[in-house]
This record gives structure tokens, C-alpha cells and sequence, in this order.
């Protein structure tokens, strides 16, 4: 079968590599990645940087992750610095399985290298790793240089939905979640956990990245440390890493902006004030949450920001409630909330259980006023997606794309992924897979882009970097935007994949727009319209537009550009909205495919022998000594539905001989078969020898029993449709060859 060529772009590898300590390993065969080497295949969590060929870690729950194949022990390569006791913590999650990890550093605020086991003794097979801090900035700072495994990586973690930022306090920090009132020194790392907080729950929950900068004692304005008023959580905020660099260099980008930025404080703010460590009056507080909440708003592009409290206490309700309106509440994209209380934990901060309650209402609150109602209508769980495998791999003559989607759910399975919306991700690129959509065509950025057009007059994103919904908007009359636009090149064969299906929530007029390389390499453009218009190819929806196909296939063949493999050139494709007034359209699904959306999906299955090799009358001919199995195969029908067997009904791949059968298998039934006559092979013993000749010569000359139809063809080596001495010469002149 013809294959779809897409042209995909890498990952652009990281800085230059610098040495660090050598790691070891069990297995012989472990090899040792910097963040350099796996560039591509990892993910990272929080506001961490990558510095020459290493990864800064520090701020709460900040981590990375990564897949691979392979078996044995799992190690990382860090520097540590412990400033608070000589101790830090990590979560290590491996295929699921979580456990903490204690480093302990020989003394307190003395950097030193160690390495670090992450797994041991894993059995073959596809493992997920995931390291995340559970100590918080202020008490140690970690630099990763590399992780040590034997294997391969395999492919990169899905990127996450959304990116939710936290600024907060201990409580943001997980500060003493481990502890209890009664516990001594609550607020050492031994009872910290960063990864059992609101914060870092709220993002598993919601499929989200999580950005968590706090520090323990400090508020919006002041709190209990040792600069009062001098230093709080505006100072800290546009750093990536306050505590490890608070110069110029240690800025953060913001080069990914957050959706949503949750803000907590207030805790430390009054109770500061109440006991007379800092003045601070309620107009001072409102205009350090006004300067907090705008400024995340504003280096963050627009996202909503939500202020929260009450988790140690219900803190400035009526100055934060009054600032929000001012600001312009949930229109402008400011929001306020109340988390339930919990101080059963160390010191009077919530405890783990505490933490889960407030995740639970801060996501029930996100999804119910600031997301979208849809949002996690993409989510699966481990039970559905096994029941998409299923289907998968009860495909017939699966397609590559469909192969590797079914390879990449079976690896989130193995390795025990209970993030729904990761599973959501592998479910849907299955489930495109199994429906015929080609890769490298997925048209769709995120939702909610609503502005004018920014690049020559309509947006531009690269095909392989977006995913999700989108609704296009127009804006009055005589405008007329390319809005979505594709910038990319790929090849499609048009008999392979000739249409070209949509989803859509809308009522609005649209239409699309393909342009591509002929086969003479000269640009063309073809456009399909719901709107009637001379030349182009024209297609009617349903009353709800939900599933449109057009045939584009038949339509650029007609035309004369597909090439004599019908094939063409994409090298763009843009969604167009029309009409005369304000309107949208909602897209879901933009891709080539390989069936016309009626369900005849099946009908494309091959249904007989055909290929290279003629059949007449249940006898495949002209196969010569020392084919394969395998390469006739490739040579008829070139899908996964055909095998050969012998005599013995054995499934064979190598040398064919006389008498074996090809079968077109499909669903387990043999729908078409023909017995293979390999030339000069008589005895069917798969060579042609003496023998065979002695055997076709006493036929020729009338001194042997009658052949069987097989046999006649054969002997037939001259392929004059008749077994004569000719046949005899012509073999031994092979023979001799």
C-alpha cells in the first residue's frame, strides 16, 4: 500500500553539553542523557531552566518526565544545596507506582554532587519516569545533570492542556501536610510535600502544568520573615527562581504564559500585622493585590486570574471581593474564591486529606466559572482506552499511523498513566487513527482565539504544534480571512486518502482551502465551499455541520495534477468564515482520510488477489527460484492481510516452492487464494534441478503420466502457454546461469 509522507519537525536541541560526574548503572549496556541528548523526549513541570546541558529544578512540585524502552536500574545525576536542615525530598513516580526519596547533603548551604536511584531492576519494556520536588525553593535548591538507563526513549510526553501558575505560602508549599499540631519542628522538609498540595492536585485533575512560586512566611505585602514589608511575593514573582538568582538573570521568560494564575496569600499579611511584626493597613494589601494580580495577568497575556483564601482562615475578604469588581470580575478575567478550611496539619497548616479537599473545590470552582464547559470532554480513563486498543488491534491491514497510535496507548497502559486527560490525548489519536486520518494534518489551535489576524492578514501555526478546538470568528461585513492557516509540507496520496473530512459546531458559511505542488511542481490552489460557486468543489452539510467530506481526490485528479502514483504535494491549507455579518465557526476536526464518511470503511479492503503477478483460474504463475514468501507478498496486494502457507497449512516467509498457497486473509477468513507454481519447480521441493528437468522432458515427449494444472504451469518456463522441449533448454540454460 502507498504511504503518506509528512515531513516533521524535531526539537531543537538544547545548549551546548558541559561535563559532570560520571553515574553507573547495573546493566552493561546503560547509557547516560543530558538534557541535551534527550532533547525531544522530555517534559518539564514549573518555572525550571535549562542551563548549558542541565535542568534547575527548585520551586515546589518542579520536575520532569520521560518514556522509555528498556530494562534495569534508573538513575539521576544532581547537585544539591540544603539551606534550611541538610535533608531535601522527591517524588519519584515510576510506571505509576510513587515513592519519596531523601537527599541528604554532608552540610547546609555547601553545594555537592550526588547520584541519585530513581528505579531499580525493571523488567523489558516501556517505563514512564517522573521526578517532581517535594521541597520548596527556600529550603534547597537542585540542579539536574542527567539520567543514567539502559534503553531507548521513545517518544516525548504529551503536552499538557493548560498551565495553571500558583503564587502563594506555605500553604502553596505544603508546608508541615506530613505533620500534625503536635509534631516538633513541622516545618523541616521531613513534613513537607509539595506534590500532596492543592496546587499540584488541581493540576493533575485538570490535565494541567503546574507553576508553583511560594515561599513559606512571606504574603503579598509582608509577613513573618526577616525583611518585614522589604521583600514579599510581588518581589519574588517575576523571578524563575527567587532564591537561587534574584538579579537580571534570574528573570523568568514567561515564554509559555499560564491560563489561569491561582494567587493565595493574605495568611501571612494579617497574622504578621496582628501580632505587630509589619504595619499594614487594608488599602496598603489592596494595592499590593491589585500591583500581584495585574502584573501576573499582564506578563501571562490576558489569563484569568483567580485570587483565593481560607485555607488557614478566611483572610481580606471584603478588600479582595471589592478589588476583583473593580478590576472587572469575571468578564475581565478576575475572580475570587474560598477554599474550605483545614489546620489539622504541623503549626495550623492544612493537611494532606485537608489539601485534597481544597483541590477538589478550587477544580469543581475552575471548571464550573472559568474553563470551558467542554473542557474535559477529551479525558478517558485506563478502562476506555483499553477499550479502543481493543478495537485497534482487531484491525485489519492497520495502517502505520494507526499502528503507532495503538503502540504509543499500549505504552500509557503498561506503564499505569491514571491522568485522564493524557489518556484523553492517546484515546483521541487512536480513535483519529482507526477513522483513517493521515497524519500531519491537524489544522487546529487552541480554542478561543478571537482577536484580528496577526501574520499577513490571518493566523499562523504550525500543523505539528497545535491540538484541540477552535472557533474561528468574522468580523463583519467585506472582511474576508484566511483564519487558520497551515505553513508546512507533505505528501498525499490521493488514492490512498482522496477526501478530506471536517467537524464543525456552527451555522455560519466557511470554507477551505488547499494549496499544493502539481506533478510538475508548479503551485495550485483548490477551494470547497457550502457556498455554490463556479469551479470549485462544492459539498452541502447537514443541519448541524458535525461531519462533512469532500472528495478532493477525484476532484485534483480530474484536473490533471496528481501525478501517475496519484499523489500531490500539500504545502498549505487554510479555513475560511464568509457572510455579511459578525459569525463563527467551531472546528474540531480538519484531516485527509481514507473513507467517505459513510461507513464504507470496509469496502476499501482488498477483496481478491491482485498485484504483480497475474491469478487465472486459482494459480499464481512466473514466480521464479528463490523468491520469498515475504517478497511476494509485497508484490501483490502489500498489506498486512496476505500470508503464505505450505502443505502442512504452516505459515511460511522464506523460499517458496510449487504448491504453497497465498491467501488474502480478512478478519480471520480467507476471502480469495491461489497455489503457487514456482518456474522449473515440479517436485516442489522449491528448485529447479535435473530432476525437474528429466520430469518436464518425459512429459514433453509423451512418456510420463499427466501434470497437474500447477505442474503444466510450472514447467511452462518459456511461458509459451504450452510444456515442450524448449522448456527443458530454457531451464538448463538457468541452471548454467
Amino acid at each position: 500500500m502507498k504511504r503518506l509522507l509528512a515531513v516533521v519537525c524535531a526539537f531543537a536541541l538544547l545548549a551546548l553539553c558541559v561535563p559532570f560526574a560520571a553515574m553507573t548503572a547495573s546493566a552493561a549496556t546503560a547509557q547516560t542523557y543530558t538534557f541535551s541528548t534527550l532533547a525531544g523526549y522530555y517534559k518539564t513541570q514549573g518555572r525550571v531552566e535549562i542551563v548549558d546541558t542541565a535542568l534547575n529544578m527548585d520551586t515546589s512540585s518542579s520536575g520532569f518526565e520521560f518514556y522509555f524502552k528498556g530494562s534495569g536500574d534508573v538513575l539521576m545525576g544532581a547537585d544539591i544545596k540544603c539551606t534550611y536542615t541538610n535533608n531535601m525530598f522527591l517524588t519519584v513516580i515510576v510506571d505509576g507506582v510513587k515513592s519519596r526519596v531523601e537527599l541528604k547533603a554532608a552540610a547546609v548551604n555547601k553545594a555537592e554532587y550526588q547520584s541519585v536511584t530513581l528505579a531499580k531492576g525493571l523488567s523489558d519494556g516501556y517505563h514512564h519516569i517522573e521526578v517532581y520536588k517535594q521541597t520548596e525553593a527556600s529550603s534547597a535548591l537542585m540542579t539536574v545533570w542527567g539520567v543514567t538507563f539502559a534503553g531507548t526513549p521513545v517518544v516525548a510526553p504529551p503536552a499538557d492542556k493548560i498551565t495553571i501558575e500558583v503564587v502563594g505560602d506555605s500553604i502553596s508549599g505544603g508546608a508541615s501536610n506530613l505533620a500534625t499540631n503536635s509534631t516538633a519542628n513541622a516545618s523541616y522538609p521531613v513534613y513537607q510535600d509539595g506534590t500532596q498540595t492543592y496546587a499540584y492536585l488541581t493540576g493533575e485533575a485538570l490535565g494541567a502544568n503546574v507553576r508553583v512560586t511560594q515561599t513559606s512566611g512571606f504574603g503579598c505585602c509582608g509577613g513573618w520573615n526577616s525583611q518585614g514589608k522589604d521583600l514579599n511575593l510581588q518581589d519574588m514573582y517575576p523571578y524563575t527562581s527567587y532564591w537561587r538568582d534574584h538579579q537580571a538573570t534570574g528573570l523568568y521568560d514567561f515564554a509559555v504564559p499560564a491560563d489561569i494564575v491561582v494567587i493565595n496569600l493574605g495568611t501571612n499579611d494579617a497574622s504578621a500585622a496582628s501580632y505587630g511584626k509589619i504595619s499594614l493597613t487594608d488599602a496598603e494589601f489592596k494595592a499590593g493585590a491589585k500591583n500581584l494580580m495585574t502584573m501576573a495577568k499582564q506578563k501571562n497575556n490576558g489569563a484569568k486570574v483567580v485570587w483565593v483564601t481560607g485555607m488557614m482562615g478566611v483572610t481580606y475578604q471584603s478588600v479582595l471581593t471589592s478589588l476583583v469588581a473593580e478590576l472587572g470580575g469575571a468578564s475581565a478575567g478576575y475572580y475570587f474564591h474560598i477554599l474550605p478550611e483545614g489546620t489539622s496539619g504541623g503549626e495550623g497548616h492544612p493537611n494532606v486529606a485537608q489539601h485534597q479537599a481544597a483541590a477538589t473545590e478550587l477544580t469543581k470552582f475552575l471548571l464550573e466559572n472559568v474553563l470551558p464547559a467542554n473542557y474535559k470532554a477529551d479525558f478517558a480513563t485506563a478502562a476506555e482506552l483499553q477499550a479502543t486498543v481493543d478495537k485497534a488491534t482487531s484491525s485489519v491491514c492497520p495502517s502505520e499511523a494507526l499502528k503507532e497510535a495503538t503502540a504509543m496507548a499500549q505504552m500509557e497502559l503498561a506503564c499505569g498513566t491514571t491522568d485522564g486527560y493524557r489518556l484523553g490525548v492517546r484515546n483521541k489519536a487512536l480513535k483519529d487513527a482507526l477513522n483513517g486520518y493521515t497524519t500531519g494534518l491537524d489544522l487546529m489551535p487552541v480554542e478561543g482565539v478571537t482577536a484580528t489576524p496577526t501574520v499577513n492578514g490571518h493566523f499562523v501555526w504550525p500543523y505539528y504544534a497545535v491540538a484541540g478546538q477552535v472557533t474561528l470568528y468574522k468580523g463583519g461585513a467585506g472582511v474576508y480571512w484566511p483564519y487558520v492557516h497551515t505553513d508546512y509540507e507533505t505528501v498525499v496520496d490521493l488514492d490512498v486518502t482522496p477526501y478530506l473530512t471536517l467537524e464543525t459546531e456552527s451555522t455560519a458559511e466557511w470554507n477551505v482551502h488547499i494549496a499544493f505542488n502539481d506533478k510538475n511542481g508548479n503551485r495550485q490552489t483548490v477551494t470547497a465551499t457550502d457556498a455554490a460557486k463556479t469551479g470549485l468543489v462544492n459539498f452541502t452539510v447537514n443541519p448541524a455541520r458535525s461531519t462533512i467530506t469532500v472528495d478532493f481526490g477525484a476532484y485534483i485528479k480530474s484536473l490533471g495534477y496528481a501525478d501517475s502514483e496519484g499523489r500531490i504535494t500539500v504545502v498549505g491549507c487554510d479555513l475560511y468564515v464568509v457572510g455579511e455579518a459578525d459569525t463563527y465557526v467551531k472546528f474540531l476536526t480538519c484531516a485527509f482520510t481514507d473513507n467517505d464518511g459513510q461507513g464504507n470503511d470496509e469496502e476499501q479492503l482488498p477483496s481478491k488477489l491482485e498485484g504483480e503477478y497475474a491469478v487465472e483460474n486459482g494459480i499464481l504463475g512466473g514466480v521464479a527460484v528463490g523468491m520469498t514468501a515475504d517478497e511476494l507478498c509485497a508484490a501483490m496486494n502489500d498489506c498486512d492481510c496476505l500470508r503464505v502457507i505450505n502443505k502442512k497449512g504452516e505459515t511460511v516467509t522464506g523460499a517458496l516452492a510449487t504448491g504453497m498457497k497465498l491467501q488474502l486473509v480478512i478478519n480471520d477468513e480467507v476471502v480469495d487464494e491461489a497455489v503457487v507454481a514456482v518456474i522449473g519447480d515440479i517436485d516442489g521441493n522449491g528448485t529447479a534441478t535435473t530432476a525437474d528437468g528429466r520430469l518436464i522432458l518425459s512429459y514433453a515427449l509423451g512418456a510420463s503420466a499427466e501434470f497437474t494444472a500447477v505442474q503444466l504451469i510450472a514447467a511452462d518456463a518459456d511461458g509459451s502457454g504450452a510444456v515442450s522441449t524448449s522448456d527443458v533448454r530454457v531451464m538448463l540454460q538457468a541452471m548454467v546461469n
